[in-house]
């Protein structure tokens, strides 16, 4: 069968629509540099259909507390992310992952890539309890 240039080009681009449409909406990435205040954790995800992972790199002065919160239960440690540490963590759909500074008294810093359902995460801080 041969196509005229035209009808070449409405068949790709019908191809490159159906391609578009195979991929999940909701997922994606998200690149950040990540400041926490002293006292603080940051809070990430809840509430989500799928789930996240999020890898990086501590680039700060102080350690960072990796957790996660699943609906109505009490936060889990993951592990502690020193200064010049990965972190690569995934968190389930409804779960939320918690980064605590460590410090009262210095910016934690991380450089993260968060990565799955991005497309709902909620992102707050909160005081460190």
């Amino acid at each position: 069968m041969m196509f005229t240039t035209n009808a070449a080009r409405r068949l790709l681009a019908a191809s490159l629509s159906l391609a578009v449409l195979a991929i999940p909406a909701q997922a994606g990435v998200i690149n950040s540099g990540l400041q926490i205040d002293p006292g603080q954790t940051f809070e990430l995800g809840g509430g989500q259909e799928g789930s996240f992972t999020v890898t990086g790199r501590n680039t700060g002065p102080v350690a960072v507390v990796v957790l996660a919160q699943a609906p109505g239960a009490q936060p889990v440690a993951r592990g502690t992310v020193g200064p010049g540490g990965n972190v690569d963590a995934t968190f389930g759909p409804g779960e939320m992952a918690l980064l605590r500074n460590t410090s009262a008294k210095e910016t934690a810093r991380l450089k993260l890539k968060i990565a799955g359902d991005t497309s709902a995460l909620v992102m707050t801080y909160s005081a460190n309890p």
